[in-house]
């Protein structure tokens, strides 16, 4: 009898969450004159594919959905590789040695992580205008990683740390150089936790909207997030389009979810207990 509040309010959670991805969907079948409906239908009562169809429409214009989500991929998959080339190297010397100015370098990664974008955006601004990196993915990608590698590090930092160093010393003592040690002993304990990492990184530049907006201008170069912003007008809002477009940015992400399903569950606790 006790679990069942228990159940009643996980559902009821579950329920609250899961109503904007629902709402989402519904209103990407809906048509345009039965939108603003009152009261609104979770169920439309005449389900259309028009959102899906104006996004195809729009390969045809300079509102090209389909090079918007090349573009998206591309920042995305360039920031997540070098965000995790450079974390996967700074987390493991975090990890493993001990140097000057290890702890503080290590306050100054959780207080990365505190400051909001928005602080960020001027003088990164000013740094791209006078690297002639403005309106390039190239800038855009740099931009992303100054946030992505901080946060890339501490969390492999965390999953190195849950790896024995006993595992380090044997492979040493077996005639390994720290460079094998690392490559062939360490990361592949770690592929969990390396997974989540990535899979993170690669959400945010894929979802991220306030710097694309700042600092891309030509329709060509816009991501995913800023150029499905671009279907409302000044007058009306093609909402069936703009839920279309978000149900295609999210589904993505999903797959990977599932995909790697099992990497995250497992990468979620790798760092959790120290041995």
């Amino acid at each position: 009898m006790i679990k069942i509040p228990l159940y009643i309010g996980i559902l009821a959670i579950l329920a609250f969450t899961l109503f904007p991805f629902v709402w989402m969907i519904s209103t990407s079948f809906t048509p345009a004159d039965e939108v603003y409906t009152f009261p609104p239908r979770v169920i439309p009562k005449e389900p259309t594919l028009d959102g899906y169809a104006g996004i195809w429409e729009s390969a045809k214009s300079d509102f090209n959905f389909f090079r918007w989500a090349w573009n998206s991929f591309l920042v995305a998959v360039m920031t997540t590789a070098v965000s995790m080339v450079i974390a996967l190297s700074g987390g493991y010397a975090m990890s493993r040695f001990s140097f000057l100015g290890k702890r503080s370098l290590g306050y100054i990664i959780l207080i990365s992580q505190v400051l909001p974008g928005s602080v960020m955006v001027i003088p990164l601004y000013i740094v791209l205008n006078g690297m002639s990196l403005l309106n390039t993915h190239l800038g855009l990608i740099l931009a992303y990683v100054t946030f992505a590698i901080p946060f890339c590090t501490w969390m492999i930092k965390g999953f190195f740390d849950s790896i024995p160093r006993s595992l380090d010393e044997s492979g040493l003592v077996e005639g390994c150089t720290v460079h094998q040690v690392f490559l062939r002993i360490v990361l592949p304990l770690s592929t969990p936790g390396i997974a989540a990492t990535g899979i993170f990184s690669f959400i945010a530049g894929w979802n991220e909207y306030l710097f694309a907006g700042v600092f891309l201008r030509s329709y060509d170069l816009w991501t995913l997030s800023l150029g499905i912003s671009r279907f409302r007008g000044p007058y009306t809002t093609d909402w069936a389009t703009i839920m279309a477009g978000s149900v295609m940015i999210a589904l993505p992400i999903v797959v990977l979810f599932l995909v790697l399903q099992r990497y995250m569950v497992s990468g979620m606790t790798a760092g959790a207990v120290k041995q």
